[in-house]
């Protein structure tokens, strides 16, 4: 059973329009179907690139290799431009989401001191930027969510990290 349509206009480049045109006739399909096929590739393209779900109907399954806990922790971020305030969301072992109203100007790595509240414990770790996204719901004082993924950190206090995280995935799982 083929899936409802519904109508979707807009201006397309001419030499693209026309590559799509005689890439129809050597396949002998239509150009709608061809454009869907473009559009299902980019969409599953990004969500694997950003491993975000998309939002379906039908779940997809986790890629992480580690669990997240969702916290409320208070984070630093220091760059050659000064200092920079966030709340880490969620964490794992791999990495963590911070949300933050400010963000530091495109560098490889970031230095950040996490404050663990439950535990009185502050870890230093260096990240490594993954993704980005921009809720502007509030154009005003738009709210960044930066994804990072661990790169550096003690031995000690990773430690102490992944037992404050393991902490947080068990409390929640119970």
């Amino acid at each position: 059973m083929a899936k409802k349509r519904k109508s979707y206009n807009t201006t397309l480049r001419a030499d693209l329009t026309r590559r799509l045109r005689i890439l129809a006739a050597e396949q002998g399909k239509r150009q709608n179907d061809l454009l869907e096929e473009a559009i299902q590739d980019l969409l599953n393209k990004y969500e694997e690139d950003s491993q975000v779900q998309a939002l379906s109907p039908v779940p997809t399954a986790e890629r992480r290799k580690h669990p997240r806990a969702e916290v409320s922790w208070p984070v630093s971020m220091i760059t050659s431009q000064g200092l920079f305030e966030g709340e880490i969301k969620d964490i794992s072992k791999g990495g963590a989401l911070i949300q933050c109203r400010d963000l530091p100007e495109a560098e490889e790595s970031l230095e950040l001191s996490i404050e663990i509240p439950d535990h009185h414990l502050s870890i230093s770790a260096t990240v490594e930027k993954v993704r980005l996204n921009i809720d502007e719901s509030n154009l005003a004082l738009p709210m960044y969510d930066l994804a990072v993924r661990f790169s550096g950190i003690d031995v000690d206090q990773r430690t102490q990290l992944y037992e404050a995280i393991e902490g947080q995935v068990y409390s929640l799982a119970y």
